[in-house]
């Protein structure tokens, strides 16, 4: 379990199908998502999780603190994700991705725009680096760029930066789905996103009703371990004014 927490990353997958192409309303200015976390085959929940987000003069903040119970929580399966950044027409600028992970030291990602880098670091020691590029997104941010995904209607390429390395990642609409969560039947949108040389997928249904904010992402590893995050309770705020830059 623990390498499903930090060793996050994409696997591959066929061909998109089409969806309808157009902007979606502004998501809520701020507001936060209660998941049910579920994990394995068997689909046991094991805990629970929180995402909070906040879009404020051109700013975004993130996280997810996800707690385990049992077992579950002493193989490391207890974090905090935090990302930070710009945010514009074109979605979520990350400068700073940070995860604290029971037991370990914490790890972050730096973003350095100006110079098209980014440094990766455990403690105070920087462990790795690699050039960005516009559009490249850190893991949880990730989940709200993906909006712009079903917008444009097109699969998009683009690095995604976690506390352990940088994947060159596919993102890909996969069409409609009607699921049943938060007490609601829910019209989502599902993505698949996977690195084009691992293989681990995630996969990011996004409601409608919402204005596509991430109501069930699921996460595959190489081993085929499974972290379903499902919504139980969606708490939003007023929309965000769209940036006009």
């Amino acid at each position: 379990m623990r390498g499903l927490v930090v060793r996050l990353a994409l696997a591959a997958c066929a061909s998109a199908a089409a969806l309808p192409v157009g902007a979606a309303a502004e998501p809520p200015a701020q507001g936060h998502i209660v998941y049910d976390v579920h994990y394995g085959s068997s689909g046991f929940k094991v805990g629970e999780a929180r995402h909070e987000w906040k879009l404020d003069k051109g700013r975004y903040a993130l996280s997810l603190a996800l707690q385990a119970k049992g077992l579950a929580g002493l193989f490391g399966l207890e974090y905090e994700q935090r990302s930070s950044g710009t945010v514009d027409a074109k979605g979520m600028r990350p400068e700073l991705f940070e995860v604290d992970q029971r037991g370990r030291k914490p790890e972050r990602a730096e973003f350095d725009w100006t110079a098209g880098k980014v440094s990766i670091r455990r403690g105070g020691e920087e462990r790795r680096n690699g050039e960005i590029r516009a559009g490249d997104q850190d893991l949880l941010s990730l989940w709200h760029q993906a909006r712009k995904v079903v917008e444009s209607g097109k699969p998009a390429r683009f690095a995604v930066i976690t506390n352990k390395s940088i994947k060159q990642a596919v993102v890909e609409p996969r069409g409609e789905e009607r699921l049943e969560l938060a007490g609601e039947q829910l019209d989502t949108v599902r993505l698949h996103a996977f690195a084009e040389k691992d293989d681990l997928d995630i996969d990011i249904w996004l409601s409608r009703r919402h204005s596509l904010l991430p109501v069930r992402i699921r996460i595959t590893d190489d081993k085929g371990g499974v972290l379903d995050q499902r919504a139980a309770r969606i708490e939003a705020g007023v929309p965000a004014a769209r940036n006009p830059n």
